[in-house]
């Protein structure tokens, strides 16, 4: 069983693809899966925004979950494998002239974070990272006392 990345993307391209670069995301629903011929690999859409403007162009926010890692989704793994049915994240920006996009990941049972950007000008990038301790997780254990000589 894997281990889920939260992600987070943002993605300004033309509007004539937003359709086409949101349809690659599966959804919950298998059942909705079942026609898609292409999709990110492992990759489940919770939710998506969206915004027009007048010059044609359209930015997608979606909040989606990946199985393992963004990098493993829609970089190198599941894409490589697929026989075609998962592209790579850097083919569908080019593909369909994506001008920017920001991606970020959250996987707190291994802890670590991933960050996506692409650019019309500058490429592809992807870095990962071990995750800064986050005060919420942090805890009290049960059978934690002070150090002997220690004053209360």
């Amino acid at each position: 069983m894997p281990n889920w990345a939260d992600c987070e993307m943002s993605v300004v391209l033309p509007s004539k693809n937003a359709d086409k670069f949101e349809n690659l995301f599966l959804e919950r629903d298998s059942e909705n899966n079942k026609e898609k011929e292409r999709y990110f690999a492992r990759c489940f859409k919770h939710y998506s925004e969206r915004e027009n403007n007048k010059h044609g162009l359209t930015r997608l926010f979606i909040h989606f979950d990946a199985a393992w890692s963004l990098n493993s989704c829609m970089v190198d793994g599941y894409p490589q494998e697929s026989e075609g049915k998962c592209p790579t994240l850097e083919d569908v920006c080019k593909e369909m002239n994506v001008i920017r996009l920001s991606a970020h990941s959250r996987e707190p049972g291994l802890e670590f974070e991933e960050q996506m950007l692409y650019s019309s000008e500058n490429g592809f990038f992807y870095d990962s990272r071990d995750m800064y301790c986050e005060p919420c997780y942090d805890f009290l254990d049960e059978d934690e006392s002070l150090e002997e000589g220690a004053e209360m």
